[in-house]
Order: C-alpha cells, then structure tokens, then sequence
C-alpha cells in the first residue's frame, strides 16, 4: 500500500473555502481510485491543513490522479480549491510492518 501524505498551506482567510471545496472533492475520489484515509487540522497552525490518501501501488496511483484529475467533477472545483492554497508539500510514504492498531 502506498500513502500520499499531502500538507496545505491557505492564504489569509481561505481555509474555510477550502474545506467546503475539499468536502465536494471526498465524494468522487473513490470513483476514480483514489482513497480517502483521514484529515487533520493543525492545532499549532491555523492556516495548516493535512490529509493522507492511498493507493495499492505507484502504477494505481499514476492512474487514480490522472483518471481524478481529468474528472468533470474536479474541474468543476478545481478553480475554487487551488487558489485558496498557499503552499503545498506532498510525501509518499510506505508503512511500516506492524505500525497499523489492530
């Protein structure tokens, strides 16, 4: 399994425009192979937003984004999220054996 570690940082006063776009964007993903682990708010800063996806592998996840990306749905949202961000950091992460609870 592969994990998408994404980190947003928001211009001034965007992050609730963000998190209504981000709430439209969780109801396709999984159309087009994209899966939705969990968000996180940062407690330490404000404008900071963090969310992981998965995919099976990097070939699946290669084409979840193009599939996702190319969307009808995401285009019509595209223009409402992608400018309320102010910086984006993206690591791909692998886990651990025996880091998951039970």
């Amino acid at each position: 399994m592969l994990y998408e570690l994404r980190i947003y940082r928001f211009h001034p006063g965007e992050k609730k425009t963000f998190l209504e776009g981000f709430k439209k964007a969780r109801r396709f993903m999984k159309k087009y192979g994209v899966t939705f682990v969990a968000a996180w708010e940062n407690l330490d800063r404000e404008d900071e937003f963090l969310w992981i996806r998965s995919f099976a592998n990097a070939k699946a996840r290669d084409q979840a984004i193009a599939e996702y990306y190319a969307s009808p749905e995401w285009q019509q949202i595209v223009g409402q999220l992608r400018p309320t961000i102010r910086r984006r950091e993206v690591r791909l992460m692998r886990a651990l054996p025996g880091s998951f609870a039970k």
